[in-house]
């Protein structure tokens, strides 16, 4: 095995992604400028990375993927905001809606979810997790670009995030509303200690793309078991739901559809 293909099953082995080819050119570009940059004592970089745990974590970073926007797929906020937050509503009463988004990246897809519920009047409570340390930093900072917000996809919601933006469109939040999003490191490839529990609205999107079928069942699975509660939502990217098929999806998840929107439902 090559150096390059032993760093490649360094990085499935430590979160359960296998890249794809398209991925794979930007990652041998990442370490090339590494190896320029770091001083590596006479080592091969696939040694010094295993010896050397901040490093690994900094190629972790560098190789997950991280795009996002504001109220990415409309159509199933449109969903939330007409049919599932309201009965949630109905039967948490003075109980806070707990929401997770399970593969946060720059926290734009929590914070959309956020601002959702409190423009209904919902108490929430609000996870954000990830496992690239540097893009839960970012959520933190609540500092977002213009490129942030997308001028369709999205645009039903823009009036939620419009008193954050400054002239030249991009976003940033008070720490009034950064506090109430609770940020953790989470490797959704292993156990689920740190998983949050009760949790009646998960987001998990584009991110089964980059695992592998047994992986996806795994972790659907320990998501289902560990954190989703009963009649708790899941979403996923519409895109993804043919790597979802009947096979991997636990007995207690059911496949729903509204529209154009699916979803699952723990029953």
């Amino acid at each position: 095995m090559d150096e390059f293909s032993e760093i490649i099953s360094l990085i499935s082995q430590q979160t359960g992604i296998i890249p794809r080819e398209s991925h794979k050119a930007g990652i041998m570009n990442f370490i090339e400028k590494r190896k320029k940059e770091v001083d590596l004592k006479g080592l091969p970089y696939s040694t010094y990375l295993r010896l050397n745990k901040e490093e690994l974590c900094v190629l972790l970073n560098a190789a997950t993927v991280n795009e996002t926007y504001f109220f990415r797929e409309e159509s199933q906020f449109s969903f939330l905001k007409d049919k599932v937050f309201p009965e949630l509503r109905s039967k948490l009463g003075t109980k806070p809606l707990r929401i997770w988004s399970a593969a946060s990246s720059s926290g734009e897809e929590i914070y959309s979810l956020y601002l959702l519920a409190q423009s209904l009047g919902l108490k929430t409570e609000c996870v954000a997790s990830d496992i690239n340390t540097a893009v839960l930093e970012k959520c933190a900072k609540g500092e977002y670009t213009p490129n942030s917000v997308k001028l369709v996809d999205g645009a039903k919601f823009h009036h939620l995030i419009a008193k954050y933006q400054k002239a030249d469109k991009s976003v940033t939040f008070p720490e009034e509303i950064r506090n109430q999003i609770e940020r953790r490191q989470i490797n959704l490839s292993f156990v689920a200690e740190s998983f949050p529990r009760a949790v009646n609205v998960i987001f998990i999107r584009n991110v089964f793309i980059y695992f592998t079928t047994e992986m996806r069942k795994q972790i659907l699975t320990r998501i289902v078991n560990e954190s989703l509660a009963d009649d708790g939502y899941l979403f996923v990217s519409m895109s993804e739901l043919p790597s979802l098929d009947a096979s991997i999806i636990p007995k207690s998840l059911k496949k729903c559809c509204d529209g154009k929107v699916f979803y699952f439902q723990k029953v």
